[in-house]
């Protein structure tokens, strides 16, 4: 039956009738029907329907009613894994890792072992949050996506899942880069935050050696060195400066080209010329 709407008028009616309508066709036939039905093979044959028609959360439904009839079969593994990809492909991840890992633990050898290894990995990788939030998800995605990469170095998505590790330890780098810079402008307040980005900035470094943040981690290092010395009581200024002075050249060192070269030189300029006052 079709419902003729005029243009920008009775929307809403249209909307109601419509939902009224899903609601009718779901719980008096079609979905509903697969639903209330006690034939597991049923279910099954139309799980695989629903799965193939990509209709996820109708399969997600039907395959979850039927798991404990089909536990331990070839089926079972097969239901069990399209239960897994329904939600995988649902965005609902959280839920699918469940399935997946049930999955993993039932069937160590599987036919989808690889795929569902992966699809573990894929799920903390989707869940990983903005950097400014706690990146729980991020290390269990990198885990998992390590874990993947050394089962399966050279399959398929080897590669994808080695992108996707590098985007998640990036995303890590750059939370401690913002974490060095949060010390660093804290400066001398209630205690030496100095010291602290410069510490955590080292362990960056060791922590991520390949990541594109460590050359910002080196400046801020440099940066820190001499903010350090230059607002330290005089007694402890020589010393400092001498420190500031070591890592202005390490850094020059390593980083001949650096973005940071201007601010570099202006740095050093500075530290040349508290030498130059204290000669003697």
């Amino acid at each position: 039956m079709i419902i003729f709407v005029p243009f920008m008028k009775n929307c809403l009616s249209f909307i109601l009738v419509s939902i009224v309508s899903v609601f009718m066709l779901t719980s008096c036939g079609g979905f509903g029907k697969v639903q209330r039905s006690t034939d597991a093979e049923y279910k099954y044959k139309m799980a695989k329907e629903y799965f193939a028609n990509e209709k996820w959360l109708n399969c997600a439904v039907i395959g979850q009613s039927i798991l404990q009839s089909f536990r331990g079969t070839e089926k079972g593994e097969e239901i069990l894994y399209m239960v897994c990809k329904s939600y995988v492909n649902n965005e609902d991840y959280p839920v699918a890792r469940t399935y997946i890992k049930s999955y993993i633990k039932s069937f160590p050898r599987g036919n989808h072992i690889e795929e569902e290894c992966f699809d573990l990995a894929y799920c903390y990788y989707k869940e990983s949050p903005n950097v400014k939030l706690d990146q729980e998800p991020t290390e269990a995605a990198i885990e998992a996506l390590e874990d993947f990469v050394g089962k399966y170095p050279t399959t398929e998505k080897g590669g994808l899942a080695k992108e996707m590790l590098i985007e998640m330890k990036e995303k890590l780098a750059e939370q401690q880069l913002n974490n060095v810079k949060l010390y660093y402008d804290l400066g001398d307040y209630r205690g030496n935050n100095y010291l602290s980005a410069i510490i955590t900035a080292r362990n960056a470094k060791k922590k991520f050696p390949d990541s594109r943040y460590c050359e910002d981690y080196s400046f801020y290092i440099l940066k820190s060195y001499y903010s350090q010395a230059d607002e330290s009581v005089e007694s402890k200024q020589y010393d400092r400066f001498v420190d500031a002075k070591d890592e202005c050249y390490s850094f020059r060192k390593e980083y001949p080209s650096s973005k940071y070269t201007k601010e570099v030189e202006s740095i050093q300029h500075k530290i040349d010329r508290y030498f130059e006052r204290h000669k003697n």
